[in-house]
Parts: C-alpha cells; sequence; structure tokens
C-alpha cells in the first residue's frame, strides 16, 4: 500500500492497494480526512481508521489519534461503568418469563467437516 497523491490543505490522499488484502481488491481509495471518510466505507461505517487512512497518516506525519470518534477513547468506556447498577432485592419482583425452552440434541451435533460425531473409543 503507498499514497500516491496527497494535499495538505484539503486533507485528501489518494492511497493505492498494491496487493489484494482479505477480499479487497487492489485500486485506489480517496481519504478525506476532514470529512472522515474513505472510498473503501469503514472509515465513515465504524468512525474508526481504516488501513487507508492510517497510512495516509503515517506518510503525511500526522496524529491519527485526533480522528478517532470519541465512542473509542478510554473516558467514554469508564463512563460507562461510573453508574451503579442496583439489584432487585426481592424475587417476586422479577419478571417472569414464559418462552419456550431450547435445547439442542447432542446426537445431532456434526462436526465442522461435516461428518457425525465419533462414538468409538
Amino acid at each position: 500500500m503507498r499514497v500516491t497523491h496527497y494535499d495538505r490543505q484539503a486533507s485528501v490522499f489518494v492511497v493505492e492497494e498494491l496487493e489484494p488484502f482479505e477480499g479487497w481488491e487492489g485500486g485506489s481509495f480517496h481519504v478525506w480526512l476532514s470529512d472522515g471518510t474513505c472510498d473503501c466505507g469503514l472509515f465513515q461505517s465504524l468512525h474508526y481508521l481504516c488501513r487507508h487512512t492510517l497510512a495516509g497518516c503515517a506518510t503525511a506525519s500526522i496524529e491519527w489519534v485526533s480522528y478517532v470518534h470519541l465512542v473509542y477513547k478510554q473516558e467514554a468506556v469508564f463512563k460507562v461503568y461510573e453508574m451503579e447498577f442496583s439489584p432487585i432485592p426481592d424475587e417476586s419482583l422479577w419478571v417472569e418469563l414464559n418462552r419456550t425452552m431450547l435445547r439442542p440434541n447432542p446426537v445431532m451435533r456434526r462436526k465442522v467437516t461435516r461428518r457425525p460425531v465419533s462414538t468409538r473409543f
């Protein structure tokens, strides 16, 4: 992977894939840092930097941490656990579940190779 074009004022990269990688065909991808988008679609859908964005930031010596969404930062994770969870004190207040319980049949279990499980010792 290499960066072929870079516009510092517009923060736009053109990153070229040299080899296919995990289903990605070779080609070029445009990365717009100011908009938080990439042609691959991962940057805008996950709000986390894709490999093309990281390659562009590394080439231009840009600190990539500022482009990570706030949800992925450590402070956001810690805020989830700030509030205490109070348990329900009395079991009579618990909601009763009226669902059918499904249990798998171990006889029908098969291996990944689609062969039945051997019962021989």
